[in-house]
C-alpha cells in the first residue's frame, strides 16, 4: 500500500483529463481512469467512484487522518463561518454558488485543519427540493427509478440496519449532492466496503444498465451512509456548501447561465422549487 503527503488532510480533486487545481499540500490531483494498481477504471458506469474505489484500494493512512474527494468543477467551500449542522435546517447557507476558480487561500492547511476540526465527516449542504429523493429520481433525465428501487432492495438483504435511514433519507425532501465529502480514513474504509458491495450486487442482477448509473446510484448511497451516520452517537456530522467553478472550458457557457439562473431562483429556494414544478408539468404535457 502506498501513503500520499504528509499532511493529515488528504482531498482528491477527481477528473478524467489534465486539469488545474491550486498549489496546496492538502489537494490532490486524480484521474478517474487510473488504469495502475486494483482499479475499476473500466467501468465507465462507476464515474468518479472510480477514483473513491483507486483510494480505498492502493492507499493507507493513519486512523487520525482525513479523506476527501471533489469533483474539478465542484469543491466544498472550506469557510468555516458556513459550516453548519445536519440537523439544522433553519437559516442553512446557499447550497452552491457559481464562483470563477478554486480560491487557493481557501484550501491551504491551516484553513481545512480549522475547516475540519470537530467533525468527524463533512458533507455538502443539503439540498431542499421540495420532493422525495425518490420522485427526484425518477423524474431526472438518465435516471431508472427500478435502478434505485433495487438497490433498496439490496439494503434491506445485506445491510437491513441501514433501513431506517434510507427511509429517512429517499423519503425526505432534500439531497447531497456531488459525490463529494470528508470523512476519517477508517469511516471512508468502512463506506467503501459498505458502498462497493452495494453497487457490486447491483451490477450482478442488472444486465443492461443506463450510463453512468453506478454513479448516480452512489450520489443516493452516500446520503443515506450519511444519515446513517448522522445516527451515531460518537460521530460528528457538519455540512459545509459547493462552490462551482465556470473557469474551465467545457463547463463556461453552461455556468455563466446558470449564475444568472441562480440569483433569480437560488438552490433550495421555494422559488426554484415551483419552478422546476412548472418545467416538469409542460415536459409532461410535451410528452403526452
Amino acid at each position: 500500500m502506498n501513503t500520499c503527503s504528509e499532511s493529515p488532510f488528504h482531498l482528491f480533486v477527481v477528473s478524467h483529463k489534465d486539469i488545474w487545481i491550486p498549489s496546496s499540500e492538502c489537494l490532490i490531483p486524480l484521474k478517474s481512469t487510473r488504469e495502475d494498481g486494483v482499479n475499476i477504471s473500466s467501468k465507465r458506469n462507476y464515474c468518479e467512484l472510480r477514483a473513491q474505489y483507486w483510494v480505498w484500494k492502493n492507499l493507507e493512512f493513519t486512523n487520525e487522518d482525513y479523506v476527501g474527494f471533489f469533483h474539478y468543477r465542484r469543491y466544498l467551500n472550506l469557510n468555516k463561518k458556513r459550516a453548519t449542522s445536519p440537523l439544522s435546517r433553519e437559516k442553512r447557507p446557499l447550497p452552491y454558488r457559481i464562483r470563477k476558480a478554486p480560491d487557493p487561500q481557501r484550501y491551504d492547511i491551516h484553513t481545512v485543519a480549522s475547516a475540519i476540526a470537530g467533525f468527524d465527516v463533512i458533507a455538502p449542504v443539503w439540498e431542499h427540493t421540495g420532493m422525495t429523493v425518490w420522485k427526484r429520481y425518477s423524474q431526472s433525465s438518465g435516471h431508472n427509478i427500478a435502478d434505485l428501487e433495487l438497490v433498496y432492495q439490496i439494503i434491506s438483504e445485506k445491510y437491513s440496519e441501514y433501513l431506517p435511514a434510507a427511509n429517512t433519507y429517499l423519503n425526505g425532501s432534500g439531497e447531497y449532492y456531488g459525490n463529494i465529502y470528508i470523512m476519517r480514513w477508517p469511516m471512508f474504509q468502512n463506506y467503501c466496503r459498505w458502498l462497493f458491495d452495494i453497487l457490486h450486487e447491483f451490477d450482478l442482477r442488472v444486465q443492461a444498465a443506463s450510463h453512468y448509473v453506478n454513479g448516480f446510484l452512489g450520489e443516493r448511497l452516500f446520503g443515506v451512509y450519511f444519515t446513517w451516520l448522522q445516527a451515531q452517537n460518537d460521530v460528528s456530522c457538519g455540512e459545509y456548501p459547493r462552490d462551482h467553478f465556470s473557469c474551465y472550458d467545457d463547463e463556461n457557457h453552461r455556468m455563466q447561465r446558470n449564475a444568472w439562473f441562480n440569483l433569480l431562483f437560488p438552490p433550495g429556494s421555494l422559488r426554484r422549487i415551483q419552478i422546476r414544478r412548472i418545467f416538469l408539468k409542460f415536459r409532461g404535457a410535451f410528452h403526452v
